[in-house]
Formats: C-alpha cells, sequence, structure tokens
C-alpha cells in the first residue's frame, strides 16, 4: 500500500470512537471503498509488471547474421521493449548458426488483441544501439501465423529474411507449391545473406554433389530475399554444400566443383516431410549450410 493511502486508512480508524461508529449501509459502503483502494495499491505496487495478451503465433529464430564482417554473437529475444528486472527474455542466448525452438510471443502491455512482437538484444543486456532493442518484424505476429525468420547480414545492420509457413501472409498458392511428391521429401531454402549481394558471388546449393539447376525447374541463384527454392529429394541422408560462381558467371552444372570448405552438412529426410536448409554466412569467414524440419 502507498503511505498516503495508509495514512488515509489509519485517519479514518482514528477519528472513530463508538460514539460515531458507522450504521452497517455506512461500514458496507467503508469496505467497498477500502477494496478498491487496496486493489489500487496493489497495480501500484506490482514493480512494473507487465500485462500481456494471449500467446498469440508460432514463431522460431536462426541467428546467421553478421555485422562488420563478423558474427553478432549470442542474442536473446524479447516480446516486451520496456525491459525492466521482471523481463524474462522467450529466447535466450541463441547463439550464431543455432535454430531456436518455437516460442508464441505475446502482445504488449496493455493491448491484448493487437499482434505481438519479438525485440532484439545482446545476450545478457537489456539495453542497447540499434539494431538492438528493435522489433524483428514490423507487421507484428497474429494468432494463426506460423514464420521461421532468420536474423541475416544487411547494409542496413541486420536483415530479417524469413519464410511463412501458415497465417494471413501465406499467398493461398503457396502451400500448393510445397507439396511434398509422393514417397519424397521437400528441402525449401531460405539464404540469410542475401541482402548483400555486392559482397557475395553467386552461390548455388550442391546435394550430393551435384547442383540441381534451371533445366530441372529448381533454380538455385536466389531473386530476392527470403525467396524460396524447392528440391525434392528421396528419404535418406543426403549432404549439403555451397558451390560458387563469379558474380555475373552462371554455372550449367557443378560437375568438378567442390563445395566452398567448412560449408557441408547433411541432413536426414523422411517421406512427406518438408526441411528449410538455412545458405548463410560471408566469403570472408566462410559460407555454411544447415537444416532444420518444420
Amino acid at each position: 500500500m502507498r503511505p498516503w493511502l495508509l495514512l488515509v486508512s489509519l485517519a479514518l480508524v482514528a477519528c472513530r470512537t463508538k460514539k460515531d461508529a458507522p450504521s452497517s449501509g455506512t461500514q458496507a459502503q467503508l469496505d467497498s471503498i477500502n477494496a478498491r483502494l487496496n486493489k489500487a495499491a496493489q497495480g501500484m505496487n506490482s514493480g512494473g509488471g507487465h500485462q500481456y495478451g494471449p500467446p498469440t503465433g508460432k514463431i522460431r529464430i536462426a541467428n546467421l547474421a553478421e555485422m562488420n564482417g563478423q558474427p553478432i554473437g549470442p542474442v536473446d529475444l524479447y516480446d516486451v521493449n520496456r525491459l525492466d528486472s521482471t523481463s524474462v527474455p522467450m529466447i535466450k542466448n541463441l547463439a550464431y548458426g543455432q535454430v531456436s525452438d518455437w516460442v508464441s510471443p505475446r502482445a504488449g502491455d496493455n493491448y491484448q488483441g493487437s499482434p505481438s512482437q519479438l525485440y532484439l538484444y545482446q545476450a545478457g543486456r537489456k539495453t542497447g544501439t540499434s539494431p538492438y532493442g528493435t522489433n524483428i518484424d514490423n507487421s507484428g505476429f497474429q494468432a494463426a501465423d506460423q514464420m521461421t525468420i532468420a536474423l541475416g547480414p544487411s547494409s542496413l545492420g541486420i536483415g530479417y529474411p524469413a519464410i511463412v509457413e501458415a497465417g494471413k501472409r501465406m499467398p493461398p498458392w503457396m502451400d500448393t507449391s510445397r507439396t511434398v511428391p509422393a514417397g519424397q521429401g521437400l528441402l525449401v531454402t531460405l539464404q540469410a545473406n542475401v541482402s548483400m549481394p555486392d559482397s557475395l558471388p553467386l552461390l548455388y546449393l550442391m546435394i550430393d554433389g551435384a547442383c540441381p539447376l534451371a533445366r530441372n525447374f529448381a533454380s538455385t541463384i536466389p531473386t530476392s530475399v527470403g525467396s524460396e527454392v524447392h528440391f525434392a529429394v528421396a528419404p535418406g541422408t543426403h549432404t549439403l554444400g555451397i558451390v560458387t560462381s563469379p558474380r555475373g558467371h552462371g554455372l550449367l552444372n557443378c560437375n568438378g566443383k567442390t563445395p566452398v570448405p567448412g560449408s557441408t552438412s547433411t541432413v536426414n529426410v523422411a517421406a512427406g516431410q518438408r526441411y528449410i536448409v538455412f545458405v548463410y554466412g560471408m566469403p570472408s569467414d566462410g559460407l555454411k549450410t544447415s537444416s532444420a524440419s518444420w
């Protein structure tokens, strides 16, 4: 209880005598007033606790970002932007190259029903200059949204290419285009570093020592941030890698080409399942691949 509320209550008690004790009706009114004052005092003494809307959407984050040619290091993500001692990250200490578990961020203080957000901070810090302290999605997340968002290098600091897996942002035809062929699995690429094209060669995804190219109806050169390229593959373990060529010089195939050192990874594919293949890194510190099922 606030000091002034305590003084008011004490004054009411001190001024009462047996002679002027209130009637039962007056006492009920006083009890009601005191109850409301106590409730207000509890709210004022809540330590800045946040009032959230319900969990909204299903979001996961891949930390693939670099700044000044170096990985940004581990990050925390919160669903509130005014941090205090009660604030706990929804995604904690997410290291470079890691993909988070799914989280459902909540709408901000006193805005129940509004879109939710995720705010980016360096791990262990609750303050920071841009891009830290900012939200990673300008639109906010709705109830039916499911998204995988990559933190990637950008000429503006950090970019946020994403794959929308469900929700209002996904065009009606998109899910049809991701149909998994019978008896196979589907690889869907998400290139995190495409927002800095001037510093990159042309990138090709190598699968088991070959590069499926445009004549097979799957171009391996994304045309925009977050663009998708789909590869149908047989169930089993597949080796992924990156092959490059100088900008402006495409490849007809990968015959005789060797993947960029450090770029290879494996993915275990099950029939009927989709997988996101992350392409990230910079030529200065090595291009890389990794994958996650969805």
